[in-house]
């Protein structure tokens, strides 16, 4: 009896240690799990958008940092030859490209299939549709009001209800991006929600909520908020004299609510292109580092993607080279570089951004960095 308990008790220690082995082995030896695409942080996208990033040559990741126009309203040879020769990964359309919605659908699904086809991820395709005075395709779209009208309403629900109507229509026509909705303070041409920033921050936040529900991107601009100014930038440079505290009060206090407020992941911010002397002495917003990396990115805690206003714009064509001005933008701090128009000078941008890319270890890693966040924005959305 003594001898059977004792062979039963040796043969329940070695299965009770093979288990404990078993188990080690499974806990230890496989591979920790990787988060779904929808847990937080994100972590599928970021190996994912790593991945893709890592597989670009040079010439398609500067495609990535810049966002360009083109000249008509179809992709013919001279088009294509600027999509190629930019490795674009990012179009802006004007009125010139629209001329009605069978047409502009069909120009952003061929936009769509050739920028996918070369880098192997979505384009963003934008536009500026803010209503009132700044409306493309008006004939074929809805009337939508100015941001100015909407704010006198004294109702937030209609920004929200005209930012769903309009991300809606732009999104039947290909478009997953609004440069909307401005959140500067009192600005001209009725741009502007209000004077007061808390007012101008509660329309904003229902317009975001719109875009959002719409399922495009929105922008808020024009940082650090363009209001003051005199001289329109499209026309040539200009400064906002305020002191900084004024500045923090005032202008910039609608863009520090939103960002606390809003998720980062599904809006852009457009840097404006002029000069903040008491954030900034000597260089417009666009090409700040203390602008768009010390105060956007580390004081107020922005996690979303920075976009440059146009370059093209008198306040930075006027005053710096293109093979400049982008290698300045993304040292400074932006993600995408906008340059609209010509194509003589986007591809002098394009090149400076090559150029600086080559030759510059340091960019080197700025730009990977940047383009990873780029790639994986696109990623959480498709």
């Amino acid at each position: 009896m003594k001898k059977r308990n004792a062979k039963s008790g040796i043969f329940l220690a070695l299965a009770v240690l093979v288990l404990v082995l078993a188990g080690a082995w499974f806990f230890w030896g496989r591979s920790p799990a990787v988060p779904s695409p929808s847990s937080p942080g994100g972590t599928v996208q970021e190996d994912e958008a790593a991945i893709l990033v890592h597989k670009m040559s040079p010439e398609e990741k500067i495609g990535q940092l810049m966002m360009i126009g083109l000249a008509g309203t179809t992709i013919d040879d001279q088009a294509q030859r600027q999509l190629e020769y930019c490795h674009a990964g990012n179009v802006i359309l004007f009125d010139r490209n629209m001329d009605r919605p069978d047409q502009v659908q069909h120009l952003t699904k061929k936009i769509d299939t050739t920028i996918r086809k070369k880098s192997g991820v979505m384009p963003f395709i934008a536009l500026d549709q803010e209503g009132g005075q700044v409306l493309r395709m008006r004939k074929a779209f809805p009337p939508i009001p100015s941001e100015q009208a909407i704010g006198q309403s004294g109702q937030p629900e209609q920004a929200k209800q005209w930012a769903l109507t309009t991300g809606t229509e732009l999104k039947k026509l290909g478009i997953n991006v609004n440069f909307a909705p401005v959140v500067d303070l009192g600005s001209q041409a009725e741009r502007s929600y209000s004077l007061d920033p808390g007012v101008v921050t509660q329309f904003a936040h229902e317009a975001v909520a719109g875009y959002g529900q719409a399922g495009i991107w929105c922008s808020l601009k024009h940082f650090p908020g363009i209001g003051k100014v005199k001289t329109d930038p499209h026309i040539d440079g200009d400064s906002v004299n305020s002191s900084k505290d004024e500045l923090l009060k005032q202008d910039l206090k609608p863009f520090e609510n939103l960002i606390k407020r809003e998720d980062n992941q599904k809006m852009f911010i457009m840097v404006s292109n002029v000069t903040f002397p008491a954030l900034d002495p000597n260089l417009p917003a666009c090409v700040s580092k203390p602008i768009m990396t010390d105060l956007l990115r580390h004081t107020f805690g922005y996690q979303g993607l920075i976009v440059s206003d146009d370059m093209e714009m008198g306040a930075m064509a006027k005053h710096y080279a293109f093979a400049d001005m982008g290698v300045m933008a993304i040292k400074a701090g932006a993600d995408i570089v906008l340059v609209c128009h010509e194509y003589a000078h986007e591809r002098e941008t394009y090149d400076g951004l090559l150029k600086e890319y080559k030759n510059n270890a340091d960019f080197r890693a700025l730009v990977d960095e940047k383009v990873t966040r780029i790639v994986r924005t696109k990623l959480n959305h498709q």
